[in-house]
């Protein structure tokens, strides 16, 4: 059971990401939230400092939200019959993962214009927890996977977690920018396909120890 004070607390949550996703970081006031959560600003600031502390428990939750479910798919993937499509499963989980993330237009682009404040260094350091905190959650996902027997062992799961992060983050900023050119669901199989195959020539025997440019399959 929620207590009272959890309840509006996350209420305040609720009317901070209608706020903040309409008027943008910068024009939103903590006055424009209490009006819309039908509270005090008082009450505002009783469960957060400020007007950065109530953004970044807004994106704390969103991401516990988004990530939830994808420890389900990880789970049901590494469960699944052997003679399933592993790769077509990863990108369903990574292309799911994606339009939770832009399901709301308004949220990557706030999350953009916040990034656009990282010389604060108070919001730099909240970012830098964020992604740590997202990287640690997709390297858990990774050894996971390996456990299961669905990707090398071998693979360093944080440099993993890094790549897919910032292949998430710039696969949504080209969304914003191009929306009818990026299909999640497109790219994300193409892009699965392409890794899991590697970019070396058919013919290529080469391996990484020699140099080659080619990419190691995952």
């Amino acid at each position: 059971y929620q207590t009272p004070a959890s309840d509006t607390r996350e209420r305040i949550i609720a009317s901070a990401a209608r706020v903040f996703g309409q008027k943008g970081f910068q024009r939103a006031s903590l006055d424009q939230v209490a009006a819309d959560a039908g509270l005090t600003k008082g009450a505002i600031y009783w469960h957060f400092k400020s007007k950065n502390d109530l953004y970044f428990a807004l994106l704390d939750s969103r991401f516990q939200r988004d990530t939830s479910s994808m420890l389900g798919s990880v789970a049901r993937m590494a469960a699944g019959p052997a003679t399933a499509s592993v790769v077509k499963m990863m990108a369903a989980v990574f292309s799911s993962g994606l339009e939770q993330a832009t399901a709301d237009p308004d949220w990557p682009r706030l999350f953009v214009e916040v990034m656009g404040q990282s010389r604060e260094p108070e919001v730099r350091d909240r970012i830098a927890q964020f992604y740590e905190q997202g990287w640690e959650f997709v390297g858990r996902m990774v050894r996971d996977m390996q456990a299961a027997g669905l990707v090398r062992s071998d693979i360093d799961p944080d440099l993993m977690a890094t790549f897919w992060f910032a292949l998430g983050d710039g696969l949504i900023l080209a969304w914003l920018s191009q929306p009818d050119r990026i299909d999640f669901s497109v790219l994300s199989e193409g892009i699965l396909d392409m890794m899991w195959r590697g970019i070396a020539p058919v013919n290529s025997h080469s391996t990484p120890d020699n140099n080659d440019t080619g990419a190691v399959a995952t």
